[in-house]
């Protein structure tokens, strides 16, 4: 199995971002551009995803974290600043934990912190990955259309609407995530959908979150604007980690990347944080 990564030239220390679920890293491509004028940038496409091998019935979050913990051994060489989104951030939990020499420090982008009452199972986000797994593989020009049909929750009336009642019609989502979707092995997302204690086993706080000795900085989207982190996780991170900094992202829904416009915002929100290693 081979890991596509794009990398940025050696400006600083390394700094390696892995992107969210059904995700690919060019997700977050204008991000990724801004932070390298000061790191040296790594962005990995998780396995099934992007570029990256596809590994059938091979999905669950240890298989993720064994390969990132490869990929840090073996191309950036030393330890490095890990910032996950999403997906990506529940691997750089369980990753902090159990290889602590490759961790310089951890950013979690709005991730959740155990698989209990998990955010993939909010009945309107099950509801998209199944539509989304239905979608994988076929022609991209087919997949951005289906995608308009995604559900989306609004927060504040609490019904389930569309993504075309939400988004712009010519929204550059649509085109990202078809490919993203086009490129996706099924397998990911029947791992997704077979349940977070199925796919998560072994994330549990009281035993991976005492193990992180790096710092650790938490993300945490605006619950107005549907975050993946609830507060009961972060209150259980604040005490149980060893070195934790929070910062709640005002305005800021769980797609950390995806709306235009976010980047200095994010950058903004991880520098005095950065500044301190």
């Amino acid at each position: 199995m081979t890991l596509n990564y794009a990398e940025g030239a050696p400006n600083g220390p390394p700094f390696v971002h892995l992107h969210a679920g059904a995700a690919r890293w060019q997700y977050s491509q204008e991000f990724l551009e801004a932070i390298s004028a000061r790191w040296h940038v790594f962005a990995p496409d998780l396995r099934g995803h992007g570029k990256s091998g596809h590994v059938p019935g091979a999905y669950n979050l240890a298989d993720y974290v064994r390969d990132i913990a490869t990929f840090l051994e073996r191309v950036v060489g030393e330890p490095a600043v890990v910032y996950g989104h999403s997906l990506g951030g529940e691997v750089g939990v369980m990753l902090a934990a159990r290889y602590p020499r490759f961790m310089r420090a951890l950013i979690v982008g709005d991730a959740p912190l155990s698989w209990r009452n998990h955010a993939g199972e909010e009945p309107a986000h099950r509801a998209q990955n199944e539509l989304w797994h239905q979608l994988v593989g076929r022609p991209e020009a087919e997949i951005a259309l289906a995608l308009r049909d995604t559900p989306v929750l609004e927060r504040e009336s609490g019904r389930v609407t569309t993504a075309r009642e939400v988004m712009d019609e010519d929204s550059i989502w649509y085109t990202l995530q078809a490919t993203s979707l086009h490129q996706l092995d099924p397998d990911m997302l029947a791992a997704v959908l077979a349940g977070p204690e199925v796919m998560l086993v072994g994330y549990e706080p009281a035993l991976v979150l005492p193990a992180i000795q790096c710092p650790v900085l938490l993300l945490q989207a605006d619950a107005r604007q549907g975050s993946a982190l609830p507060d009961a996780d972060v209150e259980v991170a604040l005490r149980l980690l060893a070195r934790p900094t929070l910062v709640r992202l005002e305005g800021i829904g769980h797609p950390l990347h995806g709306p235009p416009g976010m980047t200095p915002r994010i950058l903004a929100a991880m520098e005095p944080f950065l500044s301190q290693l």
